[in-house]
């Protein structure tokens, strides 16, 4: 299976990562891994069957990676606004020609519009909602990429 992460992690930084993974009934799925705080966010997301995949996860990326940092910044009071080192990657189950390895992702290439063809659809329930936290989003039409609450770790808890 193939699926995409915006991999924050360096050589000398064990930041985090994005990753989505393509889903069956125009849905995704995204793990947001100790960018937010330690720990995992879950993400699902709908969108219309009509939408370019590469140029709705390049803005889905772009937004949750802002908003972490958005959310990071004010946490610090801090007013300067530096975004990590990253790198878009497309992870894949085997070794195919131009290919790399990682620590983290065993083989992946460079995400890129061509690229998009080795995704597969992933085959995923969703968590219950009562048991963790779990955000709801939609990639629009219009390109606007919305979701229904603060990114935080799955394991939060909500008084209601």
């Amino acid at each position: 299976m193939g699926y995409v992460v915006r991999d924050f992690n360096t050589e000398n930084n064990e930041t985090g990562d994005i990753t989505i993974y393509l889903c069956k009934n125009n849905k995704l799925y995204i793990t947001i891994m100790n960018l937010h705080d330690m720990g995992q966010a879950w993400m699902y997301v709908k969108y219309s069957s009509n939408i370019n995949l590469y140029d709705m996860y390049i803005s889905i990326l772009n937004t949750l990676t802002q908003d972490i940092y958005k959310q990071l910044l004010g946490k610090k009071n801090d007013k300067e606004f530096i975004i990590w080192e990253y790198k878009d990657i497309v992870c894949l189950n085997s070794e195919i020609e131009n290919s790399k390895c990682s620590v983290y992702f065993d083989n992946y290439i460079t995400f890129t519009r061509e690229s998009v063809d080795l995704l597969e659809k992933w085959d995923n329930e969703e968590e219950d909602d009562e048991k963790y936290y779990i955000i709801h989003g939609e990639y629009l039409e219009n390109g606007e990429f919305i979701y229904n609450k603060p990114i935080l770790s799955n394991d939060y808890y909500e008084e209601i």
